[in-house]
């Protein structure tokens, strides 16, 4: 069944897809386009003293997006295949604002890292590590279609939406594969 589902979606043609007018992020199954529907995220901070091999205690600072629920509603396969429409009025920024992240589940929450500290050392932004690269192709005016760049492997994913300083940030949820495992925590 998945290779099946992979070729249907691999030969589906940009043009045949009719992407609703409303804005947001759209995954497209063998039955047609399903919504899924974006969180805004809770920003949690957590400050830790690590010792270092000299003795001295290292002071570090972490900011991670939180989200409640262990596993997304939305499953997708391992070559999904999303369409976004962007907001009006943000069309020239189009999908430049999204980040394709792996969430790390913990308990009845997932998580990913927004920003790191430590006292010689600041980086603000998602890192490398918590993000999957992918494709975004611009098949209408303000309508994208958005692949990752390789196969996801089983876990937890979203895309998150950076909504500047005064609003939470956004994530549009799914997860890929067994999601009864318990094996998507990032490592």
């Amino acid at each position: 069944m998945p290779l099946v589902l992979a070729l249907l979606i691999a030969f589906a043609t940009d043009s045949a897809v009719q992407v609703p007018h409303d804005s947001g992020l759209y995954y497209l199954t063998p039955q047609g386009l399903v919504r899924i529907e974006g969180r805004s995220v809770s920003v949690a901070s957590s400050h830790k003293k690590l010792p270092m091999s000299g003795g001295l205690p290292v002071v570090g600072n972490q900011s991670r997006a939180e989200i409640l629920g262990g596993h997304a509603a939305q499953i997708a396969s391992s070559t999904p295949v999303f369409f976004y429409r962007v907001p009006a009025g943000e069309e020239s920024t189009g999908a430049g604002n999204l980040v394709l992240v792996r969430l790390r589940v913990r308990g009845k929450h997932r998580e990913f890292t927004i920003s790191a500290e430590a006292e010689w050392n600041a980086s603000t932004g998602i890192p490398l590590r918590s993000q999957v690269e992918f494709n975004a192709k611009q098949v209408e005016s303000g309508v994208f279609r958005l692949e990752p760049a390789d196969d996801l492997n089983d876990g937890q994913y979203g895309f998150y939406l950076f909504r500047g300083r005064d609003l939470p940030g956004f994530l549009y949820d799914f997860g890929v594969g067994d999601e009864s495992s318990g094996d998507d925590k990032e490592k």
